[in-house]
């Protein structure tokens, strides 16, 4: 039961992830930086968890070893996460920036069996596998020209990430309260994000307020809630088995893509998706066999 918990926080994870590119979208439609955008997102997260730490009675003080890796693991790294993808969307579809940002479970599981000596079933190799598959059909969907830059943010933002995944297993960072770790990622990467933007004068707050609105539900869709339960899915199965169910995130943005903005559909993605779907049947398979 706790593994069958742990991955419905992962695949409800990838669901609110996969709604930021649209809302991302929507938003540089109507004028907003990518560093503001994030910024906002980050403001408005840390904004919207403080009343709930207060209201339940959270203790929010960390040790030093904790204050440590919040700052450079979680902090830096997950800020420049974020401001890499949402820079890959200047330059390509969000749709392919998200996929290629999913080089991320590759190097997760790699990174588990290298270093901290993981035991790889067969079953996850084939899910991985499988999902990687998956991917590379979702990118490589007709003849799509992808620009070079945008290509570059996007593998960039997956490595970055990969390392954040792993540091919130393997450091004190798995010790601390969800809510409470989401908190002190929002204010450190929102403080960061601010402080250099206004210093360098790349950001902004005189915006359209339909901005507000998409950072907003960034914010609360596709930072609080996602974070958060991907940092639980991770503490109950483990981080190379969260991020290859979170794989269903490009999924449910290629379905919003069509129904919302008229993207086309073609056999490819549907063989992706497919690919992807088998990959969690697998990995359920492994979760089974494994203790995690």
């Amino acid at each position: 039961m706790k593994k069958s918990t742990g991955m419905i926080y992962s695949l409800g994870s990838s669901a609110a992830f996969g709604l930021m590119p649209l809302f991302a979208k929507w938003a540089y439609f109507y004028g907003i930086s990518s560093i503001t955008l994030v910024a906002l997102r980050f403001l408005f997260a840390w904004i919207i968890i403080l009343p709930m730490l207060i209201y339940k009675k959270e203790k929010i003080l960390l040790n030093k070893k904790q204050i440590v890796h919040v700052f450079f693991i979680g902090g830096l790294v997950y800020t420049f996460t974020t401001l890499t993808l949402f820079l890959s969307y200047n330059y390509i579809s969000t749709g392919i920036a998200t996929t290629i940002h999913f080089v991320y479970p590759i190097i997760v599981t790699l990174i588990s069996i290298i270093f901290f000596k993981e035991r790889l079933l067969k079953e996850k190799l084939y899910a991985l596998a499988a999902s990687t598959v998956g991917i590379f059909l979702l990118i490589y969907n007709g003849d799509v020209k992808l620009n070079f830059l945008g290509v570059f943010y996007a593998i960039l933002s997956g490595v970055l990430y990969s390392i954040y995944i792993s540091g919130v297993e393997h450091s004190e960072m798995k010790n601390i309260n969800s809510f409470v770790l989401t908190f002190y990622l929002s204010v450190i990467a929102s403080s960061t994000l601010i402080i250099g933007g206004l210093f360098t004068k790349t950001i902004s707050f005189n915006i359209d307020v339909r901005c507000y609105i998409a950072a907003f539900l960034i914010a609360l869709i596709s930072t609080v809630v996602a974070i958060t339960f991907f940092q639980k899915g991770i503490k109950i199965i483990g981080s190379s088995n969260a991020s290859i169910l979170s794989t269903f995130e490009p999924i449910v943005s290629f379905i919003l893509g069509v129904l919302i903005f008229k993207e086309a559909l073609s056999l490819k993605i549907v063989i992706g998706c497919l690919l992807i779907f088998i990959s969690v049947i697998l990995l359920t398979k492994s979760c089974s066999k494994a203790k995690v």
